[in-house]
């Protein structure tokens, strides 16, 4: 069901995906489909491109004499110039994306993530770091856990070192909404608002899931948390199921609308729980 649900709302073509990555980590396929959305008279070079495997660093690097040369002998003066040209202006445009053109590139995406990280965030930073590894977990862990200024590292998104690995994993059992809180603190001169509220919201879902914990421990219960988080996923997948089957007939304008509900009103929503969660064990105390 989940990948059932991921491969629904990921919407996107994949020329417009590609164009969304870092040209420093397209692979030769990602090379070979730019090659060939340029003109149709690339088409008779595209596969000189994937014969070679001409990844995007590669890529990057190419100049005239070598497409003029072995193997890609492209002979005409006019292709070799165009796709330079083309090649030049993709790495002025190959920058990060902010949140709203993340959004309006991968809407489903957004919203699948919005809902899975705020209900079982464990889960779904497991299921992307085995799943969409490259494009999402690999972002969010340097974000979200940046290295070191002295850290040895070839590029931003090389692997992550072992003192990233060792904040991530602690965070990740201990307090995962943090992660996200951190993630959204990287984007506060750009989303000041946006990254607020899911700052708050994160805080906020921190105290719901400490409570949870300490509630299940101080009961003697910590047996039937597999059962409780089953249910609570089974809950969810439930829930968003209900987008699956409508989705492509869904307009633009309810999807927006729940992703606004998602980031906006949901930190509300929270907070209502949180008190009723606190609520009662200070009135207890009370004389």
């Amino acid at each position: 069901m989940v990948v059932l649900m991921w491969r629904v709302y990921s919407t996107s073509t994949s020329h417009e995906v590609l164009l969304s990555k870092p040209l420093s980590r397209w692979s030769a396929d990602d090379v070979t489909l730019w090659v060939e959305h340029l003109s149709v008279w690339t088409n008779q070079y595209k596969e000189t491109f994937r014969r070679e495997q001409i990844n995007g660093r590669l890529l990057s690097a190419l100049s005239d004499d070598d497409l003029s040369a072995a193997p890609f002998s492209i002979e005409n003066q006019s292709h070799r110039q165009i796709i330079l040209e083309e090649l030049h202006k993709l790495k002025e445009t190959s920058v990060s994306l902010n949140l709203w053109q993340y959004k309006d590139l991968y809407l489903g995406k957004t919203l699948f993530l919005l809902i899975s990280l705020r209900n079982l965030p464990r889960l779904t930073l497991l299921y992307l770091f085995l799943f969409d590894y490259e494009d999402t977990f690999l972002p969010f862990i340097h974000t979200s856990c940046p290295a070191t200024p002295d850290a040895p590292t070839d590029t931003p998104l090389d692997w992550p070192g072992w003192s990233q690995w060792a904040e991530f994993l602690l965070m990740y059992f201990l307090l995962p909404y943090q992660l996200l809180s951190a993630f959204a603190w990287h984007w506060m001169s750009v989303h000041y608002w946006t990254a607020g509220f899911i700052i708050a919201h994160a805080a906020l879902l921190t105290v719901l899931d400490v409570c949870f914990y300490w509630t299940l421990w101080k009961r003697g219960q910590m047996r039937t948390l597999p059962k409780l988080v089953w249910l609570q996923m089974f809950a969810v997948l439930f829930n968003t199921s209900l987008f699956v089957l409508p989705w492509p007939l869904m307009p633009l304008f309810i999807i927006n609308t729940e992703i606004y509900i998602q980031l906006y009103l949901s930190p509300f929503l929270t907070a209502v729980l949180v008190k009723r969660t606190l609520l009662p064990a200070n009135t207890q105390h009370r004389p």
